[in-house]
């Protein structure tokens, strides 16, 4: 076998890819504006150090109290405001996605709570977009703090006739104060799912690994009716370079893939993939399953067109089962199990383990043996099979 012809042969494979700018925006611009979009929605935004989320902030009131609530808001650890002249601006800013949700401070909101009556501060969301539930949440917290001080002041008016601000003031003391401490000591082992755009980035690797080596199956095919393969026979070229050639551009796509995903989470989204021999193992285990996969689907199937169109989605739902939409803590056990018959659900395993507990390669190495058992298990059947493609 001639290593150089294999790699030739691999080569034309990846320029193939290259020229085909369908199928570039399958590989490059999909993942990206899927990791964006799961990042910011359901899993918030951000990289794994406690994120901070987005709300848009009208107030309408130049009062004290509205001033301190919009503070109260702001200072929220998980919320950074962006502050808006009035409701009907923040309203078309929360319907464009600008901002995860809106905060109005309507006018008459300070004289309302000094004079004894209720006030309504309105939240606003796009019924389009989920946004994150800790978002409604925070402001929840806030407001309600600044509730209970207000309730107090108004109480303490009432009894002893003492002016608002004073009383206001003394309420705000006496909920600083310390009160009963409670210590805390966490025993159970670091988050199991990464949040931000951690999740989302690694989940996609995984899962656009595997569908665009699926789709580049059709290839495999499309070389068989044109006689390509035959041709490269018909040369000083053995069906073992031949072979050898198909399997190293089939890897090679897949890890372009994963590597590509992961530069552009790394720097463009600040996502912690972990210890990257950890990861570099990973992707390369994964992508040999991948490979073979590809390779059998492209015997598998008759034409082009049945590969393409037939082959992603048994990637999706591949997908879905080993946890690259959600994370296989929130199925049922049968159903976690289920998943488990997919690579995906090992190699999510490993990749979690790697972003969100801090493993290392060792804490990794029974799902890795797990991928490369996949791949030793499907990469002889599928040369088996395309062997007897090319040469009868």
């Amino acid at each position: 076998m001639s290593a150089a012809k294999a790699l030739a042969i691999a080569g034309v494979s990846l320029r193939r890819l290259f020229r085909d700018r369908v199928g570039l925006f399958f590989v490059i611009v999909l993942p990206v504006l899927i990791t964006t979009a799961i990042g910011l929605t359901a899993f918030g935004a951000g990289g794994a150090g406690g994120s901070t989320l987005l709300v848009g902030l009208a107030n309408e009131d130049r009062g004290a109290l509205a001033r301190e609530l919009g503070e109260r808001i702001d200072a929220s650890a998980s919320v950074e405001t962006r502050t808006y002249q009035d409701a009907a601006e923040l309203r078309a800013a929360v319907r464009r996605g600008y901002v995860l949700g809106g905060v109005v401070i309507p006018n008459g909101y300070d004289a309302e709570l000094r004079a004894g009556r209720s006030a309504e501060v309105e939240y606003l969301s796009n019924p389009t977009a989920s946004a994150p539930a800790g978002l409604r949440t925070s402001i929840a917290a806030a407001v309600a703090e600044q509730g209970a001080r207000v309730r107090a002041a108004a109480f303490a008016v009432t009894r002893t006739g003492i002016p608002f601000d004073a009383a206001y003031e003394r309420a705000s003391a006496a909920a600083g104060a310390p009160a009963v401490s409670v210590a805390a000591e966490t025993v159970t082992a670091a988050r199991s799912v990464p949040r931000g755009f951690d999740y989302p980035a690694g989940a996609n690797l995984i899962l656009f690994m595997f569908i665009t080596s699926m789709a580049g199956a059709s290839d495999l095919i499309l070389a068989r009716q044109l006689g390509v393969s035959r041709r490269m026979l018909g040369t000083p070229t053995t069906a073992g370079t031949v072979l050898a050639g198909e399997a190293l551009g089939r890897l090679a796509i897949a890890l372009f893939q994963g590597l590509f995903i992961f530069v552009v989470g790394t720097a463009v989204f600040g996502v912690r993939f972990g210890d990257p021999l950890g990861v570099g193992l990973l992707v390369i285990a994964f992508g040999l399953v991948s490979t073979a996969v590809a390779m059998l689907f492209g015997t598998i199937f008759r034409t082009p067109d049945q590969a393409g169109s037939i082959g992603p989605p048994v990637g999706i739902a591949l997908g879905m089962l080993g946890g690259c939409m959600w994370p296989l803590e929130i199925v049922p056990p049968l159903m976690r199990q289920i998943g488990h018959l997919t690579p995906h659900a090992w190699a999510m395993d490993a990749m979690l383990a790697l972003m969100a507990k801090g493993a290392d390669t060792a804490a990794i190495l029974p799902q890795l043996l797990v991928l490369l058992g996949f791949s030793a298990a499907l990469l002889p059947l599928a040369t088996w099979r395309l062997r007897r493609a090319i040469v009868g």
